[in-house]
């Protein structure tokens, strides 16, 4: 990654590469309910020749700009997540497809469940009003992000 000016995103590269870690993460436990915890990395990258410190794992996680960066982590990282290594060696690397239709089914699985809780709270409301509703939620802007504790 080399370094951007971005105006609309001001966030150093290795801020950006932490958020796309995180997602990873995100996913992982959107759809599983348990992430995948610094073991389960450190095991995965054994596996493929890495050492992945406690504390380096850390770094990577905080966007630290003190962590070196390294494109032989980050490659078997694209690995172990399953996705094209340019999504993390690149700044504005694309998000891989997969990524993006798991985003995609997370997001249909909340409305549903929000659909469903509506629906059982609001009780007997006319099925107009539980469209406009579900409209209304469809249409929210994004929640800004939320910097979570790490293992």
């Amino acid at each position: 990654m080399k370094s951007n000016e971005n105006p609309i995103d001001s966030r150093s590269d290795k801020e950006v590469l932490a958020s796309k870690i995180q997602l990873l993460l995100d996913i992982v436990h959107a759809k599983d309910a348990d992430s995948f915890t610094y073991e389960d990395v450190r095991q995965g990258l054994a596996e493929q020749g890495l050492t992945l410190t406690r504390t380096r794992w850390h770094r990577l996680l905080a966007g630290s700009p003190d962590n070196r960066w390294d494109p032989e982590l980050l490659k078997a990282l694209a690995y172990f997540f399953d996705v094209d290594e340019n999504y993390l060696l690149q700044r504005s690397g694309p998000i891989p497809e997969r990524v993006e239709a798991e985003l995609r089914l997370i997001e249909a699985y909340r409305i549903a469940e929000v659909e469903h809780f509506a629906a059982r709270v609001l009780g007997e409301v006319n099925i107009d009003a539980l469209r406009a509703v579900t409209e209304a939620l469809r249409n929210l802007p994004p929640r800004p992000e939320k910097k979570r504790p790490t293992n």
